[in-house]
């Protein structure tokens, strides 16, 4: 027997222990190597050493050559248990056995192969990878710390108290003292990290890494600021709430003392200056309250945001306080407009009885002049008594509502405790004596005037004021008309022309009720009656102005006309070259009939 036969037993025993080994070796390295290469898992540095030490240990011999030699040296060996060396030699069953523990060995063999680019990727990226998660574990301080101020800049807060906030704003400094004193370990750890990231076979997870603390850096800063600008802008509103809601006492007493003071004037012009005055006062005050108002609203909205909904009804009810004493605005505006209706009524008043009174007094004396004066004739005075009369009219309705009016203005009360209400209603009581004194005068001079005086009065005066446009009339038909040089200045001659007409037929209706007047006096005066000749003149003025009314309207037709035919003519000649066979003889007679127009209109012309 052999050796190997007589050791078969220990030397399969060997073989298959070598091999296990072997697949033990390969689980042992997919094992690390999956661990190194996990995308969703992230280890500290020192869990990651014990996994590159692995490593490191089960890649010392990575091609695995000499025991990739000794198991196919050995397999021949063990293949059978008592065969020779030779194919020939060996038994069916051995050489079943033998293909199966070369399959076996394949196996392990193909499954090394297979592993080898992974291992050897791993290998190349798990130095760089220790050191990622070296970094990791360095910048976990500063990011926990980070993320605490950051949470602090953040977490909902809801001081009830000016005091509180004042805390909040320590607080505030210092978390961004905090995150400041971060600055030159933050700046270090993140330039080695980009460093660390630029390079090859570089870990998944830095990226993010980096990001995530980049991002927490700067949310730690800028929420950190914008916390404690928040808490000192709500510092000051609430500060200045606090204050307002006291110093809104002051305008708001100011007007409490006003609306005391508010009183009536008896002048109306001292009575409009010191309203003036007064809603001056309320004016400027109303404003301040306002803008005082405005500002609490302001600071409130401020405030409620950071004391919350349990603050609310408290912060409700002192705003709703400083509106109640806004009230007093209200107050004062409807007592000053009801003053100043008053001095409007009162100022109105005394203002149509002044007008009264600047009436009656040039009437009285006007009255005495025509009692006395021996320069105008007795139709003149006659006339002005009556017209006297007809303004008397109207000036004599006006005492009584003027006098209830004074009446309601100036009650008993007022007459008691005012001297200036006493004065203004003397004025009027004065105004009214003259006023009533004046009208009583004129009805008695007119009732001294016989039925003939005024008859003879209206024919006097009537033919005194005809005889100047008479001759004013008679210069205008004498004078030549100016010759129109277009068509509008036709039509505005044809207009002039027409008022002139419309003004003769008006005078002659003066002219007829003078003469009426004259006709119907019970006993008819002795001088002359210039109605008849006055008349005649007119008549020869109204003769020249119809002819000229007549004249100029036919000139203004045939203008008209001829200008209409032009434009025909203008149209008709634009159609021509269009039209295969224009009908000439329309063309020429419309040429003609423009021939005949314009002679007809240069005769009118040279007539006018």
């Amino acid at each position: 027997m052999t050796f190997w036969q007589e050791n078969y037993g220990f030397v399969k025993d060997l073989y298959d222990f070598r091999l296990e080994k072997y697949r033990d070796w390969m689980d042992q390295l997919e094992k690390i190597v999956s661990k190194v290469m996990a995308q969703d898992v992230q280890y500290t540095f020192k869990e990651f050493k014990q996994i590159q030490d692995g490593l490191t240990s089960l890649t010392r011999d990575l091609e695995k050559e000499g025991m990739k030699a000794w198991l196919d040296m050995m397999l021949e060996k063990v293949a059978t248990k008592a065969g020779g060396d030779s194919e020939t030699t060996l038994s069916a069953k051995d050489k079943d056995l033998k293909a199966a523990e070369k399959k076996k060995l394949q196996d392990l063999i193909d499954r090394h192969d297979k592993l080898m680019p992974s291992t050897i990727e791993t290998q190349q990226k798990v130095d760089v990878y220790a050191r990622c998660y070296s970094y990791g574990d360095d910048i976990k301080p500063v990011l926990k710390t980070l993320e605490e101020m950051l949470h602090l800049a953040v977490k909902d807060i809801h001081p009830h108290n000016i005091s509180m906030v004042g805390e909040q704003i320590d607080k505030s400094e210092k978390v961004i003292q905090t995150v400041k004193n971060q600055r030159d370990a933050y700046d270090e750890l993140f330039k080695r990290g980009q460093k660390l990231n630029s390079q090859p076979n570089v870990a998944p997870f830095l990226g993010e890494l980096l990001a995530k603390m980049e991002t927490t850096w700067t949310a730690a800063n800028e929420k950190s600021l914008e916390r404690k600008s928040m808490l000192t802008n709500a510092n000051t509103d609430w500060e200045t709430y606090d204050d307002i809601r006291t110093q809104v006492n002051n305008p708001a007493e100011k007007l409490e003392d006003e609306l005391k003071k508010y009183r009536k004037f008896y002048d109306p012009e001292i009575g409009k200056k010191k309203l003036e005055q007064k809603r001056a006062i309320w004016t400027e005050n109303k404003s301040t309250l306002e803008d005082m108002l405005a500002t609490i609203k302001k600071c409130y909205k401020t405030i409620i945001v950071l004391a919350g909904d349990e603050k609310k009804d408290f912060l409700d009810k002192e705003v709703s306080t400083v509106e109640d004493k806004l009230g007093i605005i209200k107050k004062c505006d409807d007592q000053l407009n009801k003053l100043g209706e008053y001095n409007e009524h009162l100022t109105k008043t005394v203002t149509d009885a002044r007008a009264l009174r600047a009436w009656a007094e040039p009437t009285k004396e006007k009255l005495n002049f025509l009692r006395e004066t021996t320069d105008m004739t007795t139709e003149d005075i006659t006339k002005e008594r009556l017209t006297l009369k007809d303004i008397k009219e109207t000036k004599f309705p006006l005492i009584d509502p003027l006098d209830r009016d004074y009446k309601e203005l100036l009650q008993e009360f007022d007459l008691e405790k005012s001297s200036t209400a006493r004065k203004t209603l003397t004025e009027w009581e004065e105004i009214k004596a003259l006023s009533v004194e004046v009208c009583q005068t004129i009805d008695d001079e007119a009732g001294k005037i016989t039925p003939d005086q005024r008859l003879y009065a209206d024919y006097y005066v009537g033919i005194k004021a005809f005889k100047p446009w008479m001759a004013e009339a008679e210069k205008i038909v004498k004078a030549p008309l100016k010759q129109p040089d277009t068509l509008e200045s036709a039509l505005a001659l044809l207009a002039a022309q027409k008022e002139v007409n419309e003004t003769c037929v008006a005078k002659k209706g003066d002219l007829d009720a003078a003469g009426k007047a004259r006709e119907d006096m019970g006993v008819q005066s002795t001088t002359e009656n210039e109605v008849a000749p006055l008349s005649g003149r007119w008549e020869a003025v109204k003769k020249v102005s119809d002819e000229r009314v007549a004249k100029v309207n036919v000139l203004v037709e045939t203008w008209n006309e001829l200008q209409a035919t032009t434009l025909s003519a203008a149209e008709k000649m634009a159609e021509v070259p269009k039209q295969e066979n224009p009908n000439v003889d329309e063309i020429e007679e419309i040429y003609t009939n423009m021939k005949t127009l314009y002679t007809k209109k240069t005769e009118l012309l040279e007539a006018i």
